[in-house]
């Protein structure tokens, strides 16, 4: 079970490396490199690749959000980011459970409708390709200069976007982890809405946790919660760095969801 997150860092590392190659050096440099564009949502969505969407439906009910971990460039950014944390003391603190704030809703319904109305100039800076594409383009202006004309900008305001866009994922991901793809991004809320009907889950077995606290501290999505034994899953990237910190396996990957294995104690009929 713990080997998951091993195969997680392989294809996050994987499809990182064929998006930077795409965007920052040359879309022809390699025939892997489109491969990582035609995974991708919402790409696909705007060339009307149903057959990528109808397949990340299927895979996201089945294994929840992969796609968050493995796939999204921006998601392995953050990634690459959050252990700078170690190096500010202000920052130096493990991580705790939030509530999941409602925004994320509102800024999905409002991205939607402007994505139906075709304003381009939200999804360039909160959509993750999008974002990724800011982010290259400031290194390689050159590969960014035809996606910055379709937004109707010049190459100084599209690099000074990238470098901003990168300021901003950075300041997020210190300050709140994942927090960008669980209240930001449009992607991440819409495949988290799936959670309820997924088949695997992550599940914390009220049996063999001795609270720890491991599991919770190192979660950067922070929607774990020892105290209760719960876990969002909706918010849940599938990085599986818990599974790998609980030294009881008491938190697992897994098909059905947990029930108690003592019975509750019912008041016995009286005759």
């Amino acid at each position: 079970m713990k080997d998951l997150r091993t195969i997680r860092i392989f294809l996050s590392t994987l499809f990182f490396i064929g998006a930077v190659a795409y965007l920052a050096v040359s879309p022809t440099i390699h025939p892997m490199e489109k491969v990582v564009e035609k995974v991708q949502i919402v790409p696909s969505l705007i060339s009307t690749g149903m057959g990528t969407i109808i397949i990340w439906l299927c895979v996201t009910f089945v294994f929840g959000r992969i796609y968050c971990s493995s796939v999204c460039p921006i998601g392995t950014l953050q990634d690459l980011v959050i252990p700078l944390r170690k190096f500010f003391p202000a920052l130096r603190r493990p991580f705790s459970y939030k509530k999941a704030h409602p925004v994320r809703y509102h800024i999905l319904i409002i991205y939607c409708i402007c994505l139906v109305l075709g304003a381009a100039a939200v999804s360039f800076w909160i959509e993750p390709w999008n974002i990724m594409r800011n982010i290259c383009g400031a290194i390689h202006p050159e590969a960014a200069t035809a996606a910055w004309l379709t937004f109707g900008i010049g190459m100084a305001t599209g690099i000074t976007a990238g470098l901003a866009s990168l300021l901003l994922l950075a300041v997020c991901a210190l300050m709140t982890g994942r927090g960008f793809c669980n209240t930001v991004c449009p992607v991440g809320t819409l495949l988290g809405c799936f959670h309820d009907m997924t088949l695997c889950h992550i599940e914390i077995d009220p049996d063999k946790c001795v609270n720890c606290m491991k599991c919770e501290e190192i979660c950067k999505s922070q929607c774990v919660k020892v105290v209760g034994r719960y876990v969002d899953n909706s918010r849940c990237v599938r990085c599986f760095d818990c599974l790998k910190v609980c030294p009881n396996d008491a938190i697992r990957y897994q098909w059905n969801r947990n029930r108690r294995s003592t019975p509750l104690i019912r008041k016995v009929k009286t005759r």
